[in-house]
């Protein structure tokens, strides 16, 4: 079942619905199959409990803190690609025509092709073949001019910025794709799994009581797992990143038409 496409409130939902059914089908279980067990069985369950909760909240929480820095990495590509259709768009104004309308058309349909095609499809691994066109276009625009033309300068300075617009590009759709492995997803999720079980072989005074606390337990480590999930999936259909800076550089493009 592919949950990426879910919304955020659906998917926190199905997540606590499924980890408080792991923990009352596993309290359940063990209070069936060993009826006889009291709390004085607690004493040698503890050490076992206290190992594994270390251990999984060592590689949960440094799991946490990965997908953070790699979802705030793509955030950061994202905005500079756009803050670079900003200034190449802003550098046309020194550029004579025809090459002037050019460029400024190229820069506005691949940033219209970001901001929509391409936003939707990229976190699938499909990018747009427009904006991918676009790049190459403003390669032939430049390349085409004189090398002797009094541009040359200005023109120069566009290049450079092209060439960051392309890598920040290549950067960004590597991005989209998920960097946890499903080797190391298994280990998450098995890891819960094993945490929450254990902790249903513990004995309480109230069956209620202890259904309470280890389905609090699991809702905890599933909500946590969950946010994994979004942080490996910044372009997803919950839309972590948004296409708002690309929104905001059209924006700007037509203040730039206004001469403002």
């Amino acid at each position: 079942m592919d949950v990426s496409g879910l919304p955020v409130w659906l998917l926190l939902l199905l997540v606590v619905v499924v980890a408080i059914s792991i923990a009352v089908a596993a309290i359940s279980l063990t209070n069936r199959v060993m009826p006889e067990v009291g709390k004085e069985h607690n004493g040698t369950m503890s050490p076992f409990i206290t190992v594994v909760g270390l251990v999984y909240g060592a590689l949960l929480g440094f799991t946490v803190v990965v997908a953070w820095q790699q979802f705030y990495a793509a955030h950061a590509v994202v905005a500079n690609e756009a803050a670079t259709l900003t200034t190449m768009y802003r550098q046309t104004v020194a550029m004579p025509e025809p090459e002037q309308t050019q460029l400024r058309q190229l820069l506005r349909q691949y940033a219209t092709a970001v901001a929509g095609p391409e936003w939707e499809s990229q976190s699938r691994g499909a990018t747009s073949d427009s904006a991918r066109a676009e790049i190459t276009g403003m390669y032939s625009v430049i390349g085409g001019q004189p090398s002797g033309a009094e541009s040359g300068p200005i023109n120069q300075a566009f290049l450079n910025q092209l060439s960051v617009l392309a890598t920040d590009r290549a950067t960004r759709i590597i991005d989209a794709k998920p960097r946890i492995p499903p080797l190391l997803w298994t280990v998450l999720i098995f890891g819960g799994m094993v945490l929450v079980t254990l902790t249903a072989f513990l004995r309480m005074g109230s069956t209620l009581g202890h259904m309470v606390v280890s389905g609090t337990i699991a809702v905890l480590l599933g909500q946590l797992l969950c946010i994994v999930f979004l942080l490996d999936h910044p372009f997803g259909t919950h839309r972590g990143i948004t296409p708002e800076s690309f929104q905001q550089s059209l924006q700007v493009f037509d203040s730039v038409d206004r001469g403002t």
